[in-house]
C-alpha cells in the first residue's frame, strides 16, 4: 500500500466541529466534503488537553501528548522564569526551540522527503534541508509580518496637499492636460516611520485619468480599473505584536489602481503592503510567493457575492467572509506554487475561519444562552452555514490543485467549541482566599509577589504555587507546598455558581495526577483544572488572560460570575469529550486515498496523537521520535 501513495497532504481546519461537518454534508451544503466522506473515512477525534490551538496542532504534527511535547496553550511558563515572562511572550510555544518532541516533517526531511508547512500554528523555523515553512495569516514570534498595511483608498486632487502639476512632455507623457504628480504615503499600523512613493496621473485624450508608475527607464501606464504591476518600497516596522520584528527595515511590494473620479482628480486604491523577507524558511522565496499567489485575475470574481446563495449577510461580517474566501484561494495557490517549485511529498496546511466564527456566534445557536433570540439565532445559523460553505470551497480547491489519485488526504481539526457565557473573575476568587495580592504601580495593578502564595494562570487553566527556591520571587517554603496546593484544590473544587449552586470545575488535578490525561511535565502547573461549560474565564479583553496584572474591573467589582455575550464559544477550558446539547469540543478526522477504506464512519473516536504515526506508516518511515499515538489500521484496507 505504501508504494501507491505518492504524497500526503494534511488539511487543517481550525475549530471545525464533527457535528456540523456531518450535518451540513448530509444536508447538501458541503458537496466537496460529502464526496470526501463517501470516498474515504470519517471519525470523531479527541484532542489533547488543553483543547486549544498551539497544543493540538503540535500534537497532530508530532504524535505526542502535551506533557511530552510541552506546548501547553498560548502562554507557556517554564519553571525558574519570572511568571510575568511567560505571559508577555504569547505564542512562543509555536517556535520549534520550545517544542520537546520531533515534528513529522523533520523526520521526513531526514528520509529525503520534501515537505511544505503552510500557515501552520507550530513550526518556526522549519530547520529542513529539503522542505519549506511558509507563514501567512498566522504569525510567529520573531518573524517578519507578511502584511504591514491593508488595502486603502486615497483621493488625489489638484488641491490635495503634496500634489503638484508638472509638464508631461518633460516626463515623456503626452497629455492634453497637465500631469498630476503625487505621493502615496504609507503610515500607521505596523509602519514605524512614514514611507512614500511618487506616482503620476494624466489624461491623454480627455476621456479620463490613467496612472503612470515610474519604472527603471520608462513609465508603466495603468488604465482605470486595472491593477498596476508590483511597486517596491522600503520601510521600518513598528511594534507589531510579533516579538522581535520591531524596528526592522524591510523591503515591501504593493499594487495600485485608479478606482474612480472625484472633482479635479481621481480616487486611487492600494493593495496590501507585503514584506518580501522573513516569513519563509529557508528565506529567499517570499517575493516570488506573493507574486505567484496574490492579485491574479480570478480574485476579482471571487470577491463578488455568489448569485446562487441568498447572501443577506452584511457589514463587517460580510467583509470577514469575503476576506476568508480570498485567503482560502491564496493558500491553495501558495501550496500549488510550492508543489511546482519544490515537489513536496508531505504538506501540512492550516485554515482558521471556523474557530473565529465559533468564538463569536456559537452561543446564539443554543436556546439556553441568556442572550438568545430568534433573529440573532437565524443570523448566526446563516453565518455559520456560509462559513462552512467557504470551508467546503477551500477543501475543493486544495483537492483540485494539490492532489492526485496517488495522494493520501487527511482533513483534521484541532478542537471544536461549546457555548459559553458565565464568566469567572479568577483573580477575585484567589484574592478572597488570601492566595493572591496586587499592588498599584505606574503601570496599573501588578502582582505583589511578596504576598502571593498561588498564581492563577489562564491558557492553560493552571495554578502555580509561588515556591521558594524554584520561582524567582517565591515565598512558599517547600514544607508548606502541599498545604498551599491542597488549599488551591479545595478552592477550585468548592467553587459553585451562586445562582444555581452547581460546581464550576469538572476536574481538578495535581501535576502528578495529570499524567493520566497526557500532561504532567515540568511545564504543567502545580494544579490544573477544567471548567464545566458554559463557564469561562475569558470574555474578550486580552487583560483577562494576563493575570500578572489587573484592572479596576478585576479588583473593584464585587462579583464572581456574570453573563457575557462578547465571546460565545470557548474550547480551551473544557475537556476534549465535553458536550452541550448537539455541540461537542472534539475534533473532526477524515481520510481518503490509496489503501484507505471508502464510505466508512468509525464507531469509536480516534485521537489526534494518531495522525502522525499513521502518516509515517503509510509513507514507509518510522514514526516521529516522541510519538505516543497508534497507527489507525482500522481506516486501511
Amino acid at each position: 500500500m505504501t508504494r501507491s501513495v505518492k504524497d500526503v497532504i494534511v488539511i487543517g481546519l481550525d475549530g471545525a466541529m464533527y457535528y456540523f461537518i456531518k450535518r451540513f454534508a448530509e444536508e447538501g451544503l458541503l458537496p466537496n466534503v460529502k464526496k470526501f466522506i463517501d470516498d474515504g473515512v470519517i471519525a470523531e477525534a479527541f484532542p489533547c488537553p488543553p483543547t486549544d490551538t498551539p497544543t493540538n496542532w503540535t500534537t497532530i504534527a508530532t504524535g505526542a501528548s502535551t506533557g511530552t511535547h510541552g506546548v501547553a496553550s498560548f502562554y507557556m511558563h517554564i519553571p525558574g522564569e519570572p511568571f510575568e515572562l511567560g505571559q508577555k511572550l504569547r505564542s512562543r510555544g509555536q517556535l520549534t526551540k520550545y517544542c520537546k518532541a520531533e515534528y513529522l516533517w523533520n523526520l521526513a526531511d531526514r528520509h529525503g522527503i520534501p515537505s511544505l508547512v503552510l500557515n501552520y500554528p507550530a513550526c518556526w523555523p522549519g530547520n529542513m534541508r529539503h522542505g519549506y515553512v511558509c507563514l501567512y495569516t498566522w504569525s510567529m514570534p520573531g518573524t517578519t509580518p507578511m502584511v504591514v498595511s491593508y488595502p486603502k483608498e486615497y483621493s488625489v486632487t489638484i488641491k490635495s496637499q503634496g500634489v503638484e502639476l508638472v509638464d508631461g512632455e518633460r516626463l515623456g507623457l503626452s497629455s492634453v492636460r497637465p500631469v498630476i504628480a503625487f505621493r502615496l504615503v504609507f503610515k500607521g499600523g505596523l509602519i514605524k516611520e512614514p514611507a512614500s512613493v511618487e506616482l503620476y496621473a494624466f489624461d491623454p485624450d480627455g476621456s479620463g485619468y490613467r496612472l503612470a508608475v515610474p519604472r527603471a527607464r520608462e513609465f508603466e501606464v495603468v488604465d482605470s480599473g486595472r491593477w498596476s504591476d508590483w511597486i517596491p518600497i522600503t520601510l521600518r516596522i513598528a511594534k507589531s505584536g510579533v516579538q522581535g520584528a520591531e524596528g526592522k527595515e524591510v523591503k515591501c511590494i504593493f499594487k495600485v489602481k485608479h478606482v474612480g473620479m472625484v472633482e479635479d482628480g481621481l480616487k486611487v486604491a492600494t493593495s496590501e503592503l507585503f514584506t518580501t523577507e522573513g516569513w519563509v524558511d529557508p528565506s529567499g522565496l517570499e517575493e516570488d510567493v506573493v507574486k505567484s499567489s496574490h492579485y491574479l485575475d480570478d480574485e476579482l470574481a471571487l470577491m463578488e457575492p455568489r448569485k446562487k446563495v441568498e447572501y443577506d449577510i452584511f457589514g463587517e461580517e460580510a467583509r470577514f467572509l469575503t476576506r476568508q474566501r480570498l485567503e482560502a484561494l491564496r493558500i491553495a495557490r501558495m501550496a500549488t506554487y510550492f508543489k511546482a517549485k519544490t515537489r513536496w511529498r508531505l504538506c501540512f496546511l492550516h485554515y482558521h475561519i471556523i474557530d473565529s466564527v465559533n468564538h463569536r456566534f456559537l452561543g446564539y445557536l443554543h436556546r439556553e444562552f441568556p442572550f438568545y433570540d430568534e433573529k440573532k439565532a437565524e443570523f448566526a445559523w446563516k453565518y455559520l452555514e456560509e462559513s462552512y460553505r467557504i470551508l467546503d470551497e477551500f477543501i475543493g480547491l486544495i483537492l483540485k490543485t494539490c492532489t492526485s489519485e496517488d495522494t493520501l488526504t487527511i482533513v483534521v481539526s484541532d478542537h471544536a467549541a461549546l457555548p459559553a457565557w458565565r464568566a469567572i473573575n479568577i483573580r477575585r476568587v484567589f484574592i478572597e482566599e488570601g492566595l493572591l495580592t496586587y499592588r498599584r504601580s505606574s503601570d496599573g495593578y501588578l502582582v505583589d509577589w511578596s504576598g502571593t502564595k498561588a498564581f492563577p494562570w489562564v491558557e492553560p487553566l493552571a495554578v502555580w504555587v509561588n515556591l521558594e527556591g524554584r520561582d524567582p520571587q517565591g515565598i512558599v517554603k517547600q514544607k508548606e507546598y502541599e498545604e498551599v496546593r491542597e488549599q488551591v484544590i479545595d478552592v477550585l473544587q468548592g467553587l459553585r455558581d451562586p445562582e444555581t449552586g452547581e460546581r464550576v470545575a469538572t476536574m481538578v488535578l495535581t501535576r502528578e495526577e495529570s499524567v493520566n490525561i497526557g500532561w504532567g511535565d515540568e511545564r504543567t502547573g502545580d494544579v490544573v483544572y477544567f471548567l464545566r461549560p458554559p463557564y469561562t474565564v475569558w470574555c474578550g479583553p486580552l487583560e483577562d488572560l494576563l493575570t500578572y496584572m489587573a484592572t479596576e474591573r478585576h479588583l473593584g467589582e464585587d462579583w464572581v460570575f456574570r453573563d457575557q455575550s462578547r465571546v460565545t464559544g470557548i474550547h480551551g477550558y473544557y475537556l476534549p469529550n465535553d458536550r452541550i446539547d448537539r455541540f461537542s469540543n472534539s475534533s473532526i478526522f477524515m481520510a481518503k486515498g490509496p489503501g484507505v477504506k471508502r464510505g466508512v464512519e468509525l464507531k469509536k473516536p480516534v485521537r489526534l496523537m494518531d495522525v502522525a504515526p499513521t502518516i509515517s506508516y503509510i509513507l514507509g518511515i518510522p514514526p516521529p521520535r516522541d510519538s505516543e499515538g497508534r497507527i489507525l489500521h482500522e481506516i486501511l484496507l
